[in-house]
């Protein structure tokens, strides 16, 4: 079995876990993370700690069983440990953690380890997990981040170990979508900036209300919370933007604007442009090339796009005037590499 990969635990308000919030969380529910078993969740269900709202605490709310807690929480007086093996929405590779004990201070799980496998669904169970972090020690009500000094090998399942037992409120992975197959739709053209294509949201100018990240999800999303939205402008001629970086570079053949749920606040007008960058973040003097002119958008409503030009980009950047909200954006073409 291979050494753990080497790793740090850092402060919650240092710049290394801003850098790691910018990565996909591949536990997400959202993402479609489950949990797959578990060992015992006895006060609070496992899946809780997929969850991507942060863990709340009511005072007054008890179960049959006692507190209810906003978490995975285990009975008492374990003699062993518990566990519980979660499937990643994607197969990614990790860059580090949150395990979060927020709201469990006198039940807070002492020590917490992880361990991984890249294995089918069907094989799960019989997966040989491999340690990643290895025993950590967690301080109640507490975020615990932990980043490692390079990034993990491809994994697909995680198994979470809880000595000996108690509670533990959300587990953030966070890393990059590695796909083993491209999702593609019936027509042939990929989602290239869909997060299980490997695309990812680099760099924006504001997020107030929700983050760009959530343009890339599956589906059309449940609440307006779960798109992108910025704070209302004051300024003279101001827009907004968010800069996506293709999980797979390719030329852009057709492009959705979704404003689901964006009914008083959708953008007016909007554009997107593409350029070429071997950064994560294009630098300030990168050449953007137009994709798509000032367009208008309506509220609630799926908006369609074909485009002409045959560049092969790497990066989009979408810019809203002045400002607003809108929930998924769908950039299909076809992969440089084929």
């Amino acid at each position: 079995m291979s050494a753990a990969p080497a790793f740090r635990s850092v402060e919650p308000t240092s710049a290394e876990v801003v850098a790691l919030k910018a990565k996909s969380n591949l536990a997400s529910v959202s993402l479609g993370s489950k949990i797959v078993s578990f060992s015992d969740e006895f006060f609070a269900e496992a899946s809780n700690l997929l969850k991507d709202e942060e863990a709340v605490f009511l005072p007054e709310e008890f179960t049959d069983r006692g507190k209810w807690m906003d978490g995975w929480e285990t009975r008492r007086h374990n003699k062993n440990y518990d566990w519980t093996i979660i499937q990643l929405g994607y197969p990614g590779s990790i860059f580090g953690f949150d395990v979060d004990t927020s709201h469990f201070t006198g039940n807070h799980a002492p020590i917490v380890s992880i361990e991984g496998a890249n294995v089918s669904e069907a094989d799960v169970e019989k997966a040989q997990f491999e340690e990643i972090l290895p025993k950590v020690n967690m301080n109640p009500g507490s975020h615990h981040y932990f980043v490692f000094e390079a990034p993990t090998k491809v994994y697909t399942h995680l198994r979470v170990n809880n000595f000996p037992d108690g509670g533990i409120a959300r587990l953030r992975v966070y890393g990059q979508v590695v796909p083993q197959t491209l999702v593609a739709s019936a027509d042939g053209l990929v989602d290239l900036a869909f997060v299980g294509n490997g695309g990812r949201a680099v760099a924006c100018s504001n997020q107030h209300f929700c983050s760009p990240s959530n343009l890339l999800l599956p589906g059309r999303g449940k609440t307006m919370g779960d798109g992108w939205e910025t704070r209302r402008s004051r300024t003279p001629n101001h827009s907004d933007w968010a800069i996506l970086k293709l999980g797979i570079p390719g030329s852009i053949e057709k492009v959705e604007f979704d404003t689901r749920q964006f009914c008083g606040n959708f953008p007016p007008l909007v554009t997107l442009h593409g350029t070429v960058s071997e950064e994560d973040i294009p630098t300030d003097d990168a050449q953007w090339v137009e994709v798509i002119g000032g367009v208008p958008l309506t509220a609630d409503a799926q908006h369609y796009f074909d485009v002409s030009a045959k560049d092969v980009f790497t990066h989009v950047k979408f810019t809203m005037y002045p400002d607003g909200g809108i929930k998924r954006i769908r950039i299909n073409g076809r992969p440089a590499s084929s």
